[in-house]
């Protein structure tokens, strides 16, 4: 077994911690299907107030008090923010009888319809640039068709009209497609695109399993899904957006339910997970594949989470204490603790320099050259930006300054077991 002369290094020994859920509400009313707005700053969603019908309400992100943005006496859902924040759109039922397609302005004010005919139109969702928003529509085919409509008014376009079901429509990053599940010929729910222009649809999957949900990834070359594959639960799926074989992420014996969700860096993929709590938890997990992460693991439902757009924060609804649905929010991240200092002279590690301004060189003590080690690197949020896997590595050229976490994973066999964390900062 070779060793190797270690540099006397003063090291801080760190271990993961889950972080702390922040609730948002807590009054006793429903607060369901929460949204980020663009800059950050509030969360939309829709509450079952004093009215007795579900209202749109927005809230700080940091804290405070809740607004309403609705008050009539008319149920409202499903709202999203204006990708500029200036507008929140939703379905209501109004006047007519059924739902339509609404926009509200987000600081207030009276709604302005865009939808007024005498059919059911659900689940809007604005494109990037602003200037459409999607929908479902159970329309005279007398199933759930795909619609488009101008933000700022105009005539409704039918992008799809067969005899089947089109559920859940998500615009592409660049506008040019939709992405949907439709329970087709095959008798399952397959996914499905189409150009936002009209056109042929083109089916992603086709074997006999459900698929629901889908959402692209921020660089448009994948969708994620739900799927009920052969273990018999809904699995985290995804695809290429230009067709190609499926990747399951998960594959255990629990249902990973509705609206996988891709972190702004689509980096992660954030879910909801039936685990071995028996309640609905908040889960991510490594949007290449790898270990599932659990955020939430209490005795309380957890349900629909949303990444803020810098990546740091998910929103979701959590069935509490309270009996009702309140907005919570968590950070992305695991969370890192500081435990001890040690004094890294003698142990496993050498990490010098530390703070670094270039590279930093990591050498091991008590391995052998033969064995793998596994390290990982995490900043600041918990997320995980490098897996190495040699036993010496010069690391730091292509990493941003600031605060980072080295995980090493040492061999079972070798004479340092287990797993450590540690902190190195990277200067200017």
């Amino acid at each position: 077994m070779t060793r190797m002369i270690l540099l006397a290094c003063v090291l801080v020994l760190f271990s993961p911690v889950r972080a702390q859920e922040i609730p948002l509400t807590s009054d006793d009313y429903n607060h369901e299907e929460p949204q980020w707005s663009s800059d950050g700053n509030w969360i939309v969603y829709q509450k079952e107030d004093a009215t007795s019908y579900y209202q749109v309400y927005k809230i700080p992100s940091g804290g405070g008090a809740e607004i309403p943005l609705t008050g009539d006496n008319y149920e409202h859902e499903f709202p999203q923010w204006s990708p500029d924040g200036n507008w929140v759109v939703c379905g209501k039922t109004d006047i007519t009888g059924y739902w339509q397609i609404y926009k509200i302005p987000s600081g207030g004010g009276v709604g302005t319809p865009l939808t007024s005919d005498d059919y059911t139109h659900s689940s809007p969702q604005w494109s990037l640039d602003g200037n459409w928003i999607v929908y479902m529509k159970l329309d005279a085919t007398d199933h759930w068709q795909i619609y488009t409509i101008p933000s700022g008014g105009g005539a409704e376009t039918a992008l799809t009209g067969d005899s089947h079901n089109h559920n859940d429509p998500q615009w592409s990053p660049d506008g040019n497609w939709v992405a949907y599940h439709k329970h087709d010929a095959t008798g399952y729910d397959q996914i499905y695109k189409i150009s936002s222009g009209g056109g042929t649809e083109t089916p992603m999957t086709s074997d006999d399993y459900y698929h629901e949900t889908p959402q692209w990834s921020p660089d448009g070359n994948w969708i994620v899904y739900q799927k009920e594959d052969a273990t018999g639960y809904y699995q985290v799926y995804k695809i290429p957006s230009g067709g190609g074989a499926e990747t399951a992420l998960t594959s255990n014996s629990y249902g990973h339910c509705f609206y996988p969700q891709w972190s702004p860096d689509g980096n992660w993929v954030a879910y909801f997970k039936t685990d071995a709590t028996s309640y609905w938890q908040i889960y991510r997990i490594p949007s290449a594949g790898g270990a599932e992460t659990a955020l939430t693991s209490d005795g309380y439902f957890h349900w629909a989470p949303q990444w803020s757009l810098d990546g740091n924060w998910i929103v979701y609804m959590k069935l509490d204490g309270t009996d009702f649905y309140q907005i919570y929010k968590i950070s992305s991240g695991t969370g890192i603790e500081e435990t001890e200092t040690v004094n890294n002279q003698t142990g496993a590690i050498s990490v010098c320099p530390n703070p670094f301004t270039t590279m930093v060189n990591i050498k091991y003590s008590g391995i052998s050259e033969g064995d793998k080690i596994s390290l990982q690197v995490y900043d600041i949020s918990g997320r995980l930006v490098r897996t190495l896997t040699t036993n010496n590595v010069a690391l730091g050229s292509d990493l941003s300054p600031g605060v980072y976490f080295l995980k090493v994973v040492e061999p079972e066999a070798t004479a340092v077991r287990g797993s450590q964390l540690i902190k190195i900062v990277k200067l200017q």
